[in-house]
This record gives structure tokens, C-alpha cells and sequence, in this order.
């Protein structure tokens, strides 16, 4: 015979909740009030933090940049058209952080004008007014993360024709002049006649900054030589800084 011995669960009584006075309800409210002004001042600071310096640049520097097209030494009716082979191999293609930037194909030769059976690898920048000194610029490349990026099949600086020089900007409070990833954030501050300075294989050259002008990111005329005969640097940029909507581009001049 099996002994089954039965036990009565000990009876649960619900706790009753306590009473808040008026006084300890006013204060609750009081904390939860102060939480939510205090998130809502955070987040407000946040995207002012965020957007100001774009809408200052658009309201500010934009108009200037507009404004000195017209003044450019070069008319714009002498820039040739860019049906060159260089330009036929040009793409524009986006990243996986959508970040478009031009790309080619195109394997340039490895000689070329003045240079010998061997062009230069690499050369380094300098912009005095951006505080920039000595930055690396490597040649033929389309990678601009750790260095500039000179555009493959674009004139070597000092050469007949366009060098072109691709750079990063972020938004202007983490400008650092150093920093790769930053460092054309401050591109819209030159004006006509500020120095740009490239030191190549033992030489120094020097431009003079012409104009600047805002183009679409699929703007392969940038690409382009300015004139016949003419040496320039084409420095470029994603503005307003730390967007992705527009390009900066400032054209400079050999002296």
C-alpha cells in the first residue's frame, strides 16, 4: 500500500502596492519631467551639432564660391572637351557606405613627359593657409584613405595638362590637416591666389589658386584639361564638408 501524503501550499497573498502621498507624486513627476527635457536637450544638440556647420557652409562660403566663377582668370569656354581616352574610361561608382567616387580602368604608362623611362610614385602637397605640410600624394591611385589620391591617366604636376588630386573632408569641427580622412575639410577657404606647393623627385613646384567652383558627383569634366598648353592642379572634395552631395573643385595654376 503506497502512503501519499497531500500538503497544502501555503497561501499567497498579492502585495499591496504602496500608497504614493502627493508630495512623493509631485516629485516622481518632477524626475520624470527633468529626464525628458534632459534627453530632449541632448538629442537637440545632437543634430545642431550635426547640421549647423552644413547649413553656415551653404549660407556662408557657397555664395562666395558662386560668386568668383565669373571672376576666374581661365573662361570657362576655353576648358577642352573632355572625348579623350582618359574620360572614356571614367566611371562613377558608389561604395558600400554610398560614398560615389570617379573610377577607371585605364593603366597609364610607366613613363612619361620630362620623366624619363620611369614617372615618379608619389609627391607630396603642401597648402600653407589649410596648414597642410608635405602631405602624401600617390601617383596612378584611386585610394584616398590613407593618402591623396593623384587620379590615374591625370598629368604629373609641372606636366602639360590636369593633375588631378582627390581628398577627404569631414564636417569642419573634426578638421584635422593631418589626418588623411580630413583633410581637404577646409578646401572651400581658399581664395584666388593662395599657394599650393608639390615637391616631386628633387623639385618644386608652385600654383596659384585660380577659382573654385560646385559640380554633381558624376561631373567627368573636372577630369579635363583646362587649356592647351596649361599646367594646372585640380584639387577635389565632397562638400558641404561631411556630406556626400556635391563636389568642391579648385582648379590652380603653374607660376
Amino acid at each position: 500500500m503506497t502512503l501519499v501524503v497531500y500538503i497544502k501550499e501555503k497561501p499567497k497573498f498579492k502585495k499591496i502596492p504602496k500608497v504614493r502621498t502627493q508630495e512623493e507624486s509631485a516629485s516622481v513627476r518632477k524626475r520624470e519631467r527633468f529626464f525628458f527635457g534632459f534627453i530632449s536637450v541632448i538629442g537637440l544638440s545632437a543634430v545642431i551639432f550635426a547640421l549647423l556647420p552644413s547649413l553656415v557652409w551653404q549660407l556662408k562660403t557657397l555664395p562666395r564660391l558662386k560668386a568668383k566663377i565669373d571672376l576666374k582668370p581661365v573662361p570657362e569656354g576655353q576648358v577642352l572637351s573632355t572625348g579623350t581616352v582618359l574620360a572614356a574610361n571614367v566611371q562613377v561608382i558608389k561604395d558600400e557606405d554610398g560614398f560615389t567616387y570617379f573610377f577607371t580602368d585605364y593603366q597609364p604608362p610607366a613613363s612619361t613627359q620630362g620623366w624619363g623611362e620611369r614617372k615618379p610614385q608619389e609627391f607630396s602637397l603642401s597648402i600653407p593657409k589649410l596648414k597642410i605640410v608635405k602631405a602624401k600624394a600617390k601617383v596612378d591611385s584611386l585610394r584616398f584613405d590613407r593618402q591623396l589620391s593623384h587620379f590615374p591617366g591625370s598629368a604629373i604636376p609641372g606636366e602639360i595638362g590636369n593633375s588631378f588630386i582627390t581628398g577627404h573632408s569631414v564636417l569642419p569641427q573634426f578638421n584635422d590637416p593631418k589626418n588623411y580622412r580630413a583633410i581637404f575639410t577646409k578646401l572651400s577657404d581658399l581664395e584666388i591666389g593662395d599657394q599650393v606647393i608639390v615637391e616631386i623627385e628633387g623639385k618644386t613646384f608652385n600654383f596659384i589658386v585660380q577659382y573654385a567652383k560646385i559640380v554633381d558627383p558624376k561631373d567627368l569634366s573636372v577630369l579635363g584639361p583646362i587649356s592647351p598648353s596649361g599646367r594646372n592642379l585640380t584639387l577635389m572634395t565632397c562638400v558641404p564638408p561631411g556630406t556626400n552631395t556635391k563636389r568642391l573643385v579648385v582648379i590652380t595654376s603653374l607660376i
